[in-house]
């Protein structure tokens, strides 16, 4: 069954002569229970589908479906609906600096519940002990190691027991170690919790490792949607760069491409 749906999306900043197409007609889905890891080069559209498909952006034109509901062009109020369903890890953590640990994680949890304080800290305990976080609770996020901030963002993304949880490059700036611990917590909560992953990553050690499905994009186009076996043995001289490490030179310029847009905005 498809949790996810993503149909003839499409996302273009600008207009005119200065449009900048960064998806182009993105088909693909997701089953429930299943980690789709999405690739490419940079500037190739995997953050901004993220974007998308998390309603952070809208879609130019196309369909996003998460568990059934459409999300492209929804109001905000039914859109914070939608978003109770999933959880997302960002690329930095995203904690907050003046917040504990603890306290971060219990941000989603006393903002979308009536949950008595004493409640809230026991859900905290209990999300923190899954990712082996339990003793930095009352710590500071400064206080502690990156990879133990990349822990704390996922036991916040997973506070309220999502169904899907949306991952944005989560090995960004660790060690190998590091990046394994994540790695084995994506296939735990998929495993144990049954939740459906979406990645957005580069590291191919993680994609053998993680993957069930491989989403691969090019200059805003899918040049790959299957199996890590059939990432592993295709034969598109982009897909074996990529597979090899040598990703130069695919699609444009992801910052160029935000400095653009943010000219036309100003």
């Amino acid at each position: 069954m498809s949790i996810i749906k993503v149909e003839n999306v499409h996302k273009t900043f600008g207009s005119g002569d200065r449009a900048v197409k960064v998806l182009q007609g993105v088909d693909f889905t997701v089953e429930k229970g299943e980690t789709l890891c999405i690739l490419g080069g940079s500037g190739g559209g995997k953050s901004t589908l993220l974007k998308v498909m998390i309603g952070a952006h809208d879609a130019t034109e196309g369909h996003v479906f998460i568990d059934g509901d459409d999300i492209v062009g929804m109001r905000e109020k039914d859109l914070n609906k939608v978003r109770r369903k999933f959880g997302v890890l960002f690329q930095s953590g995203a904690l907050l600096n003046s917040m504990t640990v603890g306290q971060n994680v219990g941000l989603p949890i006393g903002f979308h519940t009536k949950q008595a304080a004493e409640t809230i800290d026991i859900m905290v305990k209990v999300k923190l002990e899954q990712v082996g976080l339990l003793d930095a609770k009352d710590r500071l996020p400064a206080e502690i190691s990156g990879g133990m901030q990349k822990r704390a963002g996922l036991a916040r993304a997973v506070a309220l027991d999502p169904k899907i949880v949306f991952y944005d490059e989560p090995s960004a700036g660790l060690d190998p170690i590091a990046t394994a611990v994540i790695d084995e917590l994506i296939n735990d909560f998929k495993t144990k919790m049954g939740m459906t992953n979406v990645v957005v990553t580069h590291v191919m050690e993680s994609v053998r490792r993680i993957a069930d499905k491989i989403v691969m994009l090019d200059k805003g186009k899918v040049i790959l949607y299957g199996t890590l076996d059939d990432l592993l043995n295709s034969t598109d001289p982009k897909i074996v760069n990529f597979v090899n490490g040598e990703i130069d030179g695919q699609g444009g310029d992801d910052e160029a491409q935000r400095r653009f847009v943010s000219d036309l905005l100003m």
